[in-house]
C-alpha cells in the first residue's frame, strides 16, 4: 500500500484561500496579503506561492495573485 503525504497547511493559508472563495474578485499583491491577514512579507509571500504551486490561484506579471478565470 502506498501512503501520500500531503505539505501540511497553516491556519493563515486556509484563512487566505477563503477570502479568495468568499470575495471572487479579489487580486492582491505580498504587500496587501501582508496587511490584511496581519502576517510578516516573507510569511505573505510563501502563502500566496503555496496556493500557486496547488493551482489554488496565479500570479500575474505585476505580482498580482487571483484566482484563475
Amino acid at each position: 500500500m502506498t501512503v501520500l503525504e500531503a505539505t501540511p497547511i497553516d491556519r493563515d493559508t486556509l484563512r487566505l484561500r477563503n477570502e479568495f472563495l468568499e470575495l471572487p474578485g479579489l487580486a492582491v499583491n505580498v504587500r496587501q496579503a501582508a496587511r490584511l491577514f496581519g502576517v510578516r512579507l516573507d510569511h505573505a509571500a510563501s502563502m500566496l506561492d503555496q496556493l500557486v504551486c496547488e493551482g489554488f490561484l496565479m500570479r500575474d506579471e505585476l505580482g498580482t495573485y487571483r484566482r484563475p478565470r
